[in-house]
């Protein structure tokens, strides 16, 4: 079960508003906590790259060491309206609101957690905590926090999952657009002299193998957008979608296939398309007996969990430390609902997951 003072820091950090991009006094609050602890902190210079109105915040441990820990600022709604309600066995938005349990709980272990061993004088080994930014949407935060060139490994607080289980891997998300340029013309008075935007988009569409491709690799349009009235030959259409897949060598390989058919349907029409794709977030895969596994068992089995390596549900933090080279994965801590009104947190699994954090950096 949770202490009262772990269940306080949670209600401090759940009262602040932090919306991606706006987390500065979420920043604020943890910048003066570790100060008061006596610990080297600082706002890293990501503010503008990220489009935030902060850095990430970030504590180097005796140096900075060798693995990190990590969680985010941001929320994806405002929580500061929202009144956390305990009671016997969990913290609450009671319905009423959104709490932001994901990023606040995984922010409280970690802070309890060190708070315990300074008070304590436990000694630590070194590692980094970091508190980032804008992890709602595309993670800019963590994409552009710069860790000790020590750090081989990361774990991120702040999964659904249960405590116990973590993610040996995620797949990944491949985002793809293809921008489309006709001839504009008057649809009733000359439509030959037209090259209908929309036109070569439907045929390009229709050629596409979509949904399914194997068990690991699906994909999507999901938004289309073009013309300007039913009176006008529509000069330009704009078609977005994704790739998820599993294996990172297989997403060139169907967004290659997608260029393929929106540039042969734009030459057929006489028109001209932009096709591009950057990656969402990169997957990752694990092999069993790596470090970071074993270090992540180590201290699962230490607070007396069983550990269970789990496939993601989706993307996190984890994704975008593993794409800069830091072996990282995700501890489930129970976070409930999170982008919900009825968001809630078990006291126990919030207890639970600082203790992961304290056998991750006691000597």
């Amino acid at each position: 079960m949770a202490s009262k003072r772990l269940t306080a820091l949670f209600l401090e950090l759940a009262r602040l508003d932090g919306l991606p991009g706006k987390e500065a006094p979420v920043a604020n609050y943890v910048l003066s906590f570790l100060r008061n602890l006596g610990l080297p902190v600082q706002v890293d210079g990501s503010a503008a790259a990220a489009l935030s109105n902060t850095g990430n915040v970030v504590c180097e441990v005796g140096g900075g060491g060798e693995f990190a820990l990590a969680a985010h600022m941001d929320t994806l709604y405002p929580t500061a309206g929202t009144e956390p309600l305990v009671t016997a066995d969990r913290i609450s938005s009671g319905g009423k609101g959104p709490l932001g349990v994901d990023g606040r709980a995984g922010m409280a272990a970690i802070l309890y957690a060190l708070e315990r061993a300074v008070h304590s004088g436990l000694p630590l080994k070194p590692f980094t905590a970091a508190f980032t930014t804008r992890a709602k949407g595309n993670m800019a935060g963590v994409k552009h926090l710069a860790l000790p060139q020590r750090s081989r490994c990361a774990f991120v607080f702040g999964s659904e999952l249960d405590p116990g289980a973590y993610t040996a891997s995620s797949p990944g998300i491949a985002l793809f657009s293809a921008d489309i340029l006709g001839r504009t013309s008057d649809a009733a008075l000359s439509p030959e002299s037209g090259i209908s935007a929309i036109t070569i988009a439907a045929k390009a569409i229709s050629a596409l193998s979509l949904g399914r491709h194997d068990a690991e690799t699906t994909s999507n349009i999901g938004t289309i957008a073009g013309g300007v009235n039913t009176g006008i030959v529509p000069l330009a259409a704009f078609v977005r979608g994704q790739v998820r897949v599993s294996d990172a060598a297989k997403a060139p390989l169907v967004l290659d296939g997608f260029k393929a058919e929106f540039e042969r349907s734009a030459a057929a029409a006489g028109g001209a398309v932009s096709f591009k794709w950057s990656w969402d977030y990169q997957p990752y895969r694990h092999a069993p007996g790596s470090e970071v596994l074993r270090l992540a068992d180590w201290a699962l089995r230490d607070s007396g969990l069983t550990p269970a390596p789990v496939v993601a549900p989706g993307g996190s933090e984890a994704n975008a430390l593993n794409a800069k080279g830091v072996a990282a994965v995700s501890f489930g801590i129970g976070a409930r609902s999170p982008k919900q009104n009825d968001e809630h947190i078990l006291l126990d699994h919030l207890a639970k997951a600082s203790e992961i954090v304290s056998h991750l950096i006691k000597k």
